[in-house]
């Protein structure tokens, strides 16, 4: 998801001291040139234990707030991100969108960050994450899939209102913009009406400014495969985290994912979809421990 201000206890954070100070405990932003013409930026954190962060829908590498990347520091875990093509820095090219060719962008990154790493994948980019680690293992030293599921088709046709809304590329981006809040928010209700305007608003505005790049990804997403078939075929440790109020993937798709793939392990974080700004110590936390196991 793209978040470009989100922080512990719902505070906006418009590309302030926060973004800042995440970015200074960063190397400087580089750019991989990709076949097809696109250009990926990247950023690697320093420390001894890389982490691929692969965004979600309509995310880039400042999605995931400070509180997050910050935790994981604390860690001693450095955050490799980047921008997916058509979104923050990165440039389009001129393949067709897929989830194979997203991961591909992400393999890039890893080769340049230094490969083999652990990778975590939040939402959309869980199955890019999985796509990754399946198509590339050699790359990928343990994967986190944050908040996904099996089979991305399955989910959308048992919330039809919810993902036509996000998928629908002849609807005004506001729309995806506004159906994503609404499956961000948690169930608690704890973000308070200034925080969910805010949050909305900049959605609409970050989608406006990289309407091809969301174009892209919604059909990406919409042709999404299944993952059920090739669960069994990790070569690498798995955790699977879900959030117990998630609004746009069923609780319980977690225990089906991780049911799937042998050896993998499943930790239920209290929160929503956005773990990643509701719960990002025990988030850091949980990857830690998986990583340091």
């Amino acid at each position: 998801m793209s978040g470009k201000f989100f922080d512990r206890g719902c505070s906006p954070v418009f590309f302030g001291e926060g973004i800042m100070t995440e970015r200074r405990r960063r190397k400087e932003w580089n750019g991989i040139e990709r076949p097809d013409g696109a250009l990926i930026r990247w950023a690697a954190g320093e420390g001894e234990r890389p982490l691929l962060l692969v965004p979600g829908f309509g995310g880039d590498g400042d999605c995931w707030g400070t509180a997050f990347p910050r935790q994981l520091f604390a860690r001693e875990i450095a955050p490799v991100v980047y921008d997916p093509r058509g979104l923050g820095g990165s440039t389009m090219g001129s393949s067709q969108p897929s989830i194979a060719l997203f991961a591909e962008d992400a393999a890039a990154v890893a080769e340049a960050a230094g490969a083999p790493l652990a990778v975590l994948g939040w939402s959309m980019g869980a199955f890019v994450a999985a796509e990754l680690a399946l198509a590339r293992p050699e790359l990928v030293s343990g994967v986190v899939l944050c908040c996904g599921s099996a089979d991305h088709r399955r989910i959308a046709g048992e919330r039809p209102a919810l993902f036509r809304a996000i998928l629908d590329r002849s609807a005004p981006l506001g729309e995806p913009a506004a159906a994503l809040t609404e499956a961000l928010l948690p169930a608690s209700g704890k973000w308070s009406p200034t925080f969910r305007r805010a949050f909305r608003e900049t959605l609409e505005a970050s989608f406006a400014a990289h309407a091809e790049g969301i174009r892209e990804q919604q059909t990406a997403l919409a042709e999404c495969p299944s993952l059920e078939g090739r669960l069994a075929s990790f070569a690498m440790p798995v955790l699977v985290v879900e959030g117990s109020e998630d609004r746009l993937i069923p609780p319980g798709e977690g225990e089906i994912l991780a049911g799937g793939i042998p050896g993998a392990l499943l930790r239920i974080l209290s929160g929503g979809h956005g773990l990643v700004y509701e719960a990002p110590g025990e988030l850091a936390g949980a990857v830690a421990e998986f990583l340091g196991r």
